[in-house]
């Protein structure tokens, strides 16, 4: 009977590690594309995470540049690969997506570059707001399960003070 429960206090530890990694992957995914998205310009209407699904979205205004809305829509996988939270390639979908019709709209000899640019410009607003992405991938994270619903979701005006917040230190990450 000992045994029994050993083992299930084994499998719950890896459930509940399991959807962490997961959650927190998720995360770091939604804070990439909010933080890119600010520091461009754009205003960041919210970010959410649900919890069941281990889905997320964030929704900020399109860019008339199309390199910006290419860093933005890069910046998820590229915060995942920055901040080692990856993800499963199913949460990614939607953002490959945007990209292949971005750049399905440009002419064929500028995809590349277009490209390119959008994951250099990515990546370095990533590394200088890495605190921006950090703070609110934590804060994300925390208020899992807080108010009973499988959704977290972080609004404009709370969002305006995150990125007002988090200093910009190098390797704050």
């Amino acid at each position: 009977m000992e045994d029994e429960e050993e083992d299930d206090e084994d499998g719950v530890d890896l459930f509940e590690a399991y959807f962490d990694v997961r959650d927190r992957a998720v995360a770091v995914h939604e804070a990439g594309h909010a933080v890119v998205a600010r520091a461009l310009g754009a205003e960041v209407l919210f970010v959410e995470i649900d919890l069941t699904t281990g889905d997320g979205r964030s929704h900020s205004q399109n860019f008339v540049e199309r390199v910006n809305n290419l860093a933005v829509c890069v910046a998820g996988c590229r915060a995942e690969h920055a901040f080692d939270a990856r993800s499963s390639r199913r949460t990614k979908i939607s953002d490959f997506r945007k990209m292949r019709k971005m750049l399905s709209e440009l002419p064929e000899a500028d995809r590349r570059a277009a490209r390119a640019e959008g994951y250099r410009l990515a990546e370095a607003m990533l590394r200088e707001h890495a605190a921006k992405v950090q703070r609110l991938a934590d804060l994300l994270m925390a208020r899992r399960w807080k108010d009973g619903t499988d959704t977290v979701r972080i609004e404009r005006d709370e969002l305006n003070t995150v990125f007002g917040a988090a200093r910009d230190e190098p390797n704050s990450r």
